[in-house]
């Protein structure tokens, strides 16, 4: 019986020092990782902008649904692996430079957005995507800590090398 209350205490314990550690990870963040491609502006923002067949090169990706638009914006429903989704309006395209889609629904555990800057480099093009996040609850900021903070952003940018047959080096 001791042996499960000390167990059951240290429990506890861990769980009060990750929560209160949660609650000292800021609510709102920056993240920006940047790859080349041996690719064009251009080539690079056709295939962010063609949203039906992400999921074919997106390996999060389980499908992508068209919406009506939201304020005159395009909007799509992403469904990720583990069935989670999320509406997404694209609220910024300047073709082939600049993309900005931003999630449409405020009421989730988070808000955000992702900024694409694509622009030219020697042999191809430099992909900056800057991700702006809100997280109110300390849970998902500590889940985000755990995990890696940028390991959505890393891993769509190797999924997007991968589509065109390159290696991304990240930094």
């Amino acid at each position: 019986m001791k042996f499960l209350f000390r167990v059951l205490l240290i429990f506890v314990a861990l769980a009060a020092i990750a929560y209160f550690y949660a609650r000292n990870i800021p609510e709102h963040q920056t993240h920006t990782r940047t790859t080349t491609l041996k690719q064009t502006p251009d080539a690079i923002f056709a295939l962010l902008t063609d949203l039906p067949n992400f999921p074919k090169w997106n390996h999060n990706m389980e499908k992508i649904e068209m919406l009506p638009p939201i304020d005159g914006k395009e909007a799509t429903r992403q469904t990720f692996k583990g069935n989670m989704s999320m509406i997404i309006v694209t609220t910024e395209s300047t073709p082939p430079s600049r993309l900005v889609r931003s999630l449409g629904d405020a009421s989730g555990p988070f808000e955000g957005s992702w900024t694409y800057d694509i622009t030219p480099a020697a042999g191809g093009a430099q992909v900056v995507i800057t991700e702006q996040s809100t997280m109110k609850q300390p849970f998902f900021r500590l889940m985000s800590r755990l995990f890696g903070e940028t390991k959505y952003i890393d891993e769509h940018l190797q999924d997007m090398a991968k589509k065109f047959g390159e290696t991304a080096v990240i930094r």
